[in-house]
């Protein structure tokens, strides 16, 4: 789906779920370099004429991604209160477990800082963020297995405006069951998945699921600790 990493995990003990995540976006890699297997590394999304061809193998990926994925009305792992924390950390190596989000409309993208794809869209994310934070939106942005001083320089770099947080050990992307990257989980305020998408995003298709996701799952009152 995407270009693999210039620099591997900084586990040696990486685990499987993690691996395999590395694994599906290095394939993608070799099908770019070798112009083998162009049809299945170009960026997920609408057709364009940026890449000049329609590549009908991108469904094929898309519905795997559907497949292994949770699925719209499920709730969202860790984003309720006393969920796991799946393992999230912010930068500086600070928990930050999913449950603080509960009571807000939560935007979850799983990328890295290879993404192609992620790279692309992100003026678009930008512009949908600046539209919907005032009605209490949270974009976290959750960066697959690497190292944070990777992923800090990255953000530093281009003033990311929302929240990255790092899953380092895969806990994250294995109890989404998200595959490549980027895919999105658009989560209600009372935790459940309101809607979900693979691969780049045009503007007006994030506007879709934000609108959607707003109107369903906007700030509720978090209820206080017992």
């Amino acid at each position: 789906m995407n270009n693999a990493p210039s620099s591997s995990p900084r586990r040696s003990d990486v685990p499987r779920r993690l691996k395999i995540f590395v694994v599906v976006n290095t394939v993608l890699l070799v099908a770019v370099l070798g112009g083998v297997l162009w049809v299945v590394t170009r960026p997920l999304g609408p057709a364009t004429t940026e890449y000049g061809l329609t590549m009908d193998g991108e469904a094929l990926l898309k519905d795997e991604a559907a497949r292994r994925g949770r699925a719209e009305g499920q709730l969202a792992p860790g984003f309720t209160h006393g969920g796991d924390s799946l393992g999230l950390t912010s930068l500086d190596g600070d928990p930050m477990p999913a449950s603080d989000y509960v009571g807000r409309p939560v935007w979850v993208t799983f990328w890295a800082t290879y993404c192609h794809a992620c790279k692309l869209e992100e003026p678009d994310m930008r512009r949908a963020f600046d539209t919907y934070r005032a009605d209490g939106l949270v974009l976290l942005t959750i960066d697959v297995g690497e190292e944070a001083n990777i992923v800090r320089r990255y953000v530093e770099g281009r003033d990311l405006p929302w929240t990255v947080l790092l899953d380092e050990s895969g806990t994250a992307v294995d109890a989404f069951g998200a595959i490549g990257t980027p895919i999105r989980y658009f989560i209600g305020a009372d935790g459940t998945i309101v809607s979900r998408a693979f691969g780049r995003l045009s503007y007006a298709e994030m506007d879709d699921h934000l609108a959607t996701l707003i109107g369903v799952g906007g700030a509720q009152p978090t209820p206080p600790e017992n």
